[in-house]
């Protein structure tokens, strides 16, 4: 069994929490938390960064009384978005230093070396986030996907995968995390940690567009053969929803939150026609609001999420210079913003892909749309080990309460 490690991510209104393990190859959740700090951060931007640290800071030591827990976090892996993400692919091949020819973490550390130098080289404004391997090769053409750790070999090649983003970005992220009191143990980039995460489910597809719908800003991602090659995003979440009903039932933002998840899209038929909701005009007046008025809201600001989704799924197509008959890929969706009631059933017909489906985790404890890229650093982590850091603890201490 993997130690436990504790897997962050920043959203624009909410920390996420996962504190886990990997074991064959599914995560194991010994703890889960959201903690909302407000609207802090736009599209990368720390606007009100204080109140992200204070959110870290009260994280960093938990008491859960329910489940006699006591849990203080030292380090975490941290979730990146993917703004101004870049995937390079690169090659690297080294002579196995050992007299027997056994590959040792040694060798792993100098392909890695190699990579992380010469993605030094690739751009001015980037910096490396992370070597995603795909492939070691050893001599007679043998393959693994892990570090072939003890194997026998010659030589040792690596094919992988090197993701960069603007420095700014991770700097930030990253500083916010330690002026929290957290140390950053290693940082992913969202999609790949999702992807990571998807791929254990037999029932979902290995090539597909990834469309992760926050409360501010919706990803867009492009899937092949479970391996992240690129992604982008546009200004939309499922905030806009509840700021047209705040403005068209002139009700507060709780209830206008409340009624968007009760109802969502509600194409039910009824023999009575009963309001969402009454609200007084200020004038002595009760005005009443029903389901048809709901439904043309959301659809309204669902139409123009589709405009802007369809626009970017096309822009990442001509980058790679696809065939039209990629459009059709399937379609999976992640994040809070899913799972808005009748969203699949809406957009399905208004999307070239064949298929629209809504990854929900299967963790037991963390089975919110909202802890996908949690779960997944997890996952990712376990994959592909950081050979740099092997002897740091994952998680400080994590002990239960004795009983009274």
């Amino acid at each position: 069994m993997e130690k436990p490690v504790a897997a962050i991510e920043f959203g624009s209104k909410k920390l996420k929490l996962v504190v886990g393990y990997e074991l064959k190859g599914q995560v194991y959740v010994l703890y889960a938390l959201t903690k909302p700090y407000g609207h802090a951060i736009e599209a990368g931007s720390f606007v009100e960064p204080e109140k992200v640290v204070g959110s870290v800071k009260d994280i960093k030591d938990i008491v859960d009384a329910s489940v006699k827990l006591k849990l203080t976090i030292s380090e975490a892996l941290l979730s990146l978005p993917p703004y101004g993400l870049e995937i390079f692919q690169n090659s690297q091949i080294v002579t196995v230093m050992s007299e027997e020819n056994r590959i040792a973490n040694f060798d792993i550390r100098n392909l890695y070396a190699l990579i992380r130098n010469g993605a030094s080289g690739l751009s001015e404004q980037l910096s490396l986030v992370n070597i995603v391997p795909e492939q070691f090769i050893l001599d007679r053409g043998r393959s693994f996907v892990r570090p072939p750790i003890g194997e026998s070999s010659r030589t040792l090649t690596v094919s992988a995968k090197v993701h960069m983003m603007p420095g700014k970005i991770i700097n930030d992220y990253a500083n916010t995390l330690t002026a929290g009191g957290i140390q950053l143990k290693r940082g992913f980039v969202a999609p790949h940690a999702a992807a990571d995460l998807i791929a254990t489910d037999p029932n979902m597809p290995k090539d597909y567009f990834l469309v992760d719908i926050g409360s501010n800003i919706t990803t867009v991602s492009l899937v092949g053969g479970s391996c992240l090659f690129s992604s982008r995003y546009f200004e939309w979440g499922g905030d806009r929803i509840t700021e047209k009903i705040i403005e068209n039932f002139n009700i507060n933002e709780a209830d206008a939150e409340k009624y968007k998840i009760m109802y969502g899209i509600d194409k039910r038929e009824m023999n009575f026609k009963a309001p969402v909701c009454k609200v007084d005009d200020g004038q002595g007046n009760v005005v009443k609001h029903y389901t048809d008025e709901l439904n043309t809201i959301i659809k309204g600001e669902l139409d123009i999420f589709l405009k802007d989704l369809n626009a970017t799924i096309d822009t990442i197509l001509k980058t790679y210079d696809y065939d039209s008959t990629y459009r059709n890929m399937p379609m999976i969706l992640v994040g809070g913003g899913s799972r808005l009631f009748g969203l699949i059933e809406y957009i399905t017909p208004k999307v070239q892909s064949d298929t629209v489906l809504a990854y929900y985790p299967k963790s037991l404890g963390a089975r919110n749309a909202t802890f996908t890229n949690c779960l997944g650093m997890i996952l990712a982590n376990s994959k592909t080990p950081n050979v740099y850091d092997e002897s740091h603890p994952r998680v400080g201490q994590l002990t239960r309460e004795e009983k009274k």
